[in-house]
């Protein structure tokens, strides 16, 4: 936990919004996604003339694979506040490595080996051997940190990295022109959802995370290919097919619905604003049932999804 890079990546992947680190992988099938020549971006509006803009992100990227669109950039010229999850440019380096220690760390004494189940265990001495990884380096950790580690060696393997994600462009833009940046949330209260999440779940979300047989790049290919394509319909459903399953409800509702009903709340309160808001999540919270942009439409409020091209 030494390299600030490793650390903000740990951050950003906690809550890739496209969950796949977390939930269970989607399950391809024959259908492509559809171009709908639309962004992913949403016009807000309520009945008083209040306006925000909604992007849904993808935390992670490679060079040149997640490009703006024109009605993104127009949006964000017209916006006064970038409002992120996290300002991953804010977070204390030294501070957030005493916080994963203190939280990610089993008491001493302890073995990871001693509070997975048998299967998760099994799992996980496959993958640590195939990624490279001492297993005995992974015995104090918690099984929530576990899960975050090898995501990261993962995505990183694949070539994905936090500073060409869609959020991370916005912020930067944001410091060049001296906008107000506004946090939905800390990287500390992630890293404690995360981490105040019971043991037999942490253990399931590591375990259905070790399980995924496909590798994590081509899962996030077909999911960045659906958000370029704009089908919102579409990503909820490769994210969502497991929602209504008992097993991974709980887990759904902690990394997806819970947040989002929050979310949802903070943007209420910014409509309420003079100023516009230019508002950047993970994809993950934007779309399906319980997205926020169904939450607000229940509340009352238009949420119109934009065409890439301003002029259509």
């Amino acid at each position: 936990m030494k390299s600030s890079s490793l650390l903000t990546s740990l951050l950003l992947s906690t809550w890739l919004g496209l969950g796949c680190a977390s939930t269970p992988a989607p399950t391809p099938d024959a259908a492509a996604p559809t171009d709908t020549g639309l962004a992913f971006l949403w016009e807000v509006t309520d009945s008083k003339g209040g306006l925000a803009y909604l992007v849904g992100s993808v935390h992670l990227g490679k060079e040149g694979t997640l490009p703006l669109t024109p009605s993104m950039e127009t949006a964000f010229e017209k916006s006064d506040v970038l409002v992120v999850e996290v300002d991953v440019g804010k977070v204390d380096t030294a501070d957030m490595q005493r916080l994963l220690r203190g939280l990610g760390l089993l008491p001493k004494g302890q073995r990871l080996t001693d509070r997975l189940e048998p299967e998760t265990m099994m799992l996980l001495g496959s993958t640590a051997e195939r990624l490279g990884l001492e297993l005995r380096n992974l015995e104090r950790l918690r099984p929530w940190l576990v899960g975050l580690t090898i995501g990261v060696m993962e995505f990183q393997r694949a070539g994905y990295q936090q500073g060409h994600g869609v959020d991370r462009a916005f912020l930067d833009r944001a410091r060049g022109v001296q906008m107000d940046i506004v946090e939905l949330e800390t990287a500390e209260s992630q890293l404690r959802l995360l981490a105040e999440t019971p043991e037999p779940l942490q253990d399931l979300m590591l375990r259905d995370q070790l399980r995924r047989e496909r590798p994590v790049a081509e899962v996030l290919e077909l999911l960045i290919g659906t958000w370029k394509a704009g089908d919102a319909e579409r990503l909820a459903q490769l994210l969502l097919e497991g929602a209504e399953d008992p097993t991974y409800r709980p887990v759904y509702e902690r990394i997806f619905f819970e947040r989002n009903q929050q979310m949802a709340r903070s943007m209420e309160a910014m409509l309420a604003e003079p100023r516009t808001h230019f508002v950047v999540v993970g994809a993950g919270h934007v779309v399906g049932p319980g997205g926020i942009v169904d939450l607000l439409q229940k509340r009352g409020f238009t949420a119109r999804q934009l065409p890439r091209d301003v002029s259509r």
